[in-house]
């Protein structure tokens, strides 16, 4: 058995977010409370805004693999220093607006391998490789993640709603530099050639 590791994926690698298993288990997690596999949730609707964002700068997927199949996922992209979450905002704190930051827009983890600290070595990994001064990430207020974001020290920076048919949502920020930074487990660096 091997275990669990870690692969780091940019570049075209990085779209293999767009296929199996990992819209599998987005949807997944999306067939929970509160979620409950709502509209906003198809695999049509992950694939569209997940196509639009593998490509940006700092675009980044860390996967969690467990005998090289893949259980849990985390991605990113760079959010340039003056930007913000789209939608319906409220301003968010001076600080985060004027730094780049690293946008967290899944950590996604199937249930069985939940409670064991993988999820939280999953941001940290996303993090680690972070070269932003900040991050920031949206959470609804109702999940079970946005208690757990809390605990890791994110601090809420005020709400989204990042289209007209999605719930408020809290952004949340942390400053990875100020953080002690650990990656326990192997990881491998996968970028594009």
């Amino acid at each position: 058995m091997v275990g669990f590791a870690f692969r780091h994926l940019t570049g075209k690698k990085a779209e293999a977010v767009l296929d199996e298993p990992y819209v599998s288990i987005y949807l997944a997690i999306r067939a929970e409370p509160p979620y409950d596999s709502g509209p906003n949730y198809s695999p049509e609707r992950f694939r569209e805004r997940t196509g639009r964002q593998v490509v940006l700068p700092g675009f980044e997927l860390v996967s969690a693999d467990l005998d090289g199949v893949p259980v849990g996922f985390a991605f990113g992209f760079t959010m340039a220093a003056g930007r913000w979450w789209g939608g319906e905002t409220t301003p968010p704190p001076q600080e985060a607006l004027d730094a780049p930051k690293l946008a967290v827009v899944e950590l996604d983890l199937l249930p069985e391998h939940r409670g064991h600290g993988i999820g939280r070595q999953l941001l940290a990994q996303l993090l680690d490789g972070c070269h932003e001064p900040a991050a920031t990430l949206l959470s609804r207020p109702d999940t079970a993640a946005h208690a757990m974001y809390l605990r890791w020290g994110w601090k809420i920076a005020g709400t989204v709603r990042p289209a007209p048919d999605a719930v408020v949502a809290d952004a949340m920020v942390t400053y990875p530099d100020r953080r002690t930074r650990t990656s326990p487990g192997p990881f491998t660096q996968e970028e594009a050639s």
